[in-house]
């Protein structure tokens, strides 16, 4: 049985070889259509380490932010002005640009009680969407989506394109697109194993290895056929990890893959010391990204069916450090795009005053963004629905 190449793939997909790291193991099914079958994608962004909320939406009047950060707060100066209260930091011209045109909301000093502030232990908490105190393993996308409730129609449930499985882990429709060197070696040295194994019979991982190696020969394939049918767009990402992925993101939508949901991640938010210019870097990539993640979905036509989020572990504490850094911290913000979603601010801001144990104190709880967002896209309700947020315009 013939084996996809990382050539074949690459260039199905409209890049040089070197550039991206893709692809394990997808489970598609031949679309029909190039447009989005319910009209909804979320995108997922995860900022790795835990980002710095106080300097990436800033209180710029807020003389306790100048208090708690006199060595690393942001310059009124060097902001780039939301409204006579606040600023973003200046690296993220492309976000002020989507502010500017209402495309942008800025949910605020969104976190849940109890914090943790283990990186581990809190993305774990963040990815199960289910509190605390919970020890489930199972992603709250993967949770949302069980018993029947995932969009039926899509080729695929919901696709990693970097970092781990997160909210998608658990059963359903989830795959992964980050490693084809690995997916390759392993489609090249496993035996023939063509329809030995049925789905409903897998009893050791074993079993499972071969089930997916089946099914990624059977299907892998064809994403390149639909990829190699589909104009290969020239867009203009940053050379980024971060622009690498959703790059890739804009092209699988451009090709007409359908899908609900797809993650992506960019690393390196733990800014224990020498924050400013390392943060600045960050967060200049981040909405370089992002804008031109924007600029791609309106030439492809969806900018109005993709939704896109970003979030991290916890944000950083409210006082520097005295490494010009921040530690872990509790809330932070989170950023909601997309050509659908109502733009301004959501939440409320956290109390620089009122701090406990000398952290913010969340104002909006995580799962409640979730449950609008699941309300939102796919009209699924969740234990939260009472007070989820709502984050699109209602036309």
């Amino acid at each position: 049985m013939n084996t996809l190449s990382r050539r074949r793939f690459l260039s199905a997909l409209g890049t040089g070889l070197g550039s991206l790291p893709l692809i394990t193991i997808p489970e598609f099914v031949a679309a029909q259509r190039r447009t989005l079958p319910h009209g909804k994608t979320l995108v997922l962004i995860e900022l790795a380490g835990g980002n710095d909320g106080l300097n990436t939406v800033i209180p710029i009047t807020d003389t306790a932010y100048r208090g708690l950060r006199p060595e690393i707060g942001i310059a009124t100066a060097d902001g780039l002005r939301l409204d006579d209260d606040t600023a973003l930091h200046g690296a993220m011209r492309a976000c002020a640009d989507l502010w500017e045109e209402g495309a942008l909301r800025i949910v605020e000093g969104v976190g849940y009680p109890n914090p943790n502030r283990s990186h581990f232990r809190s993305i774990e908490i963040w990815n199960a969407g289910q509190g605390a105190d919970s020890l489930a393993r199972d992603g709250w996308i993967a949770s949302a989506f069980a018993d029947g409730r995932a969009p039926q129609k899509a080729d695929v449930s919901g696709l990693v394109l970097g970092g781990e499985m997160g909210p998608l882990s658990g059963e359903g429709r989830f795959s992964a697109m980050r490693d084809e060197d690995v997916f390759l070696e392993t489609i090249e040295n496993l035996p023939g194993m063509r329809h030995a194994i049925r789905p409903n019979e897998v009893k050791s991982p074993l079993e499972h290895v071969l089930r997916t190696y089946e099914s990624a020969q059977v299907t892998g394939d064809l994403i390149v056929r639909k990829l190699e049918r589909s104009a290969a767009r020239r867009f203009d990402f940053p050379r980024s990890e971060l622009g690498s992925q959703l790059r890739t993101a804009a092209r699988l939508l451009d090709a007409g893959v359908d899908v609900p949901v797809l993650k992506v991640v960019q690393g390196g938010y733990d800014t224990h010391d020498n924050q400013p210019d390392e943060h600045a870097f960050l967060l200049g990539d981040l909405s370089a990204s992002l804008g031109a993640f924007a600029d791609a979905l309106r030439q492809i036509g969806l900018w109005d069916d993709v939704t896109i989020v970003t979030y991290s572990e916890f944000g950083r504490t409210a006082r520097e450090n005295g490494s010009y850094g921040t530690d872990h911290g509790t809330a932070a913000p989170v950023f909601v795009a997309g050509g659908h979603v109502a733009g301004g601010f959501g939440g409320r801001r956290v109390a620089l005053d009122r701090l406990v144990d000398d952290d913010l104190v969340h104002t909006t709880d995580y799962r409640h963004l979730y449950a609008g967002l699941l309300h939102d896209l796919w009209g699924i309700s969740s234990p939260e629905a009472s007070q989820a947020i709502r984050l699109h315009r209602v036309d």
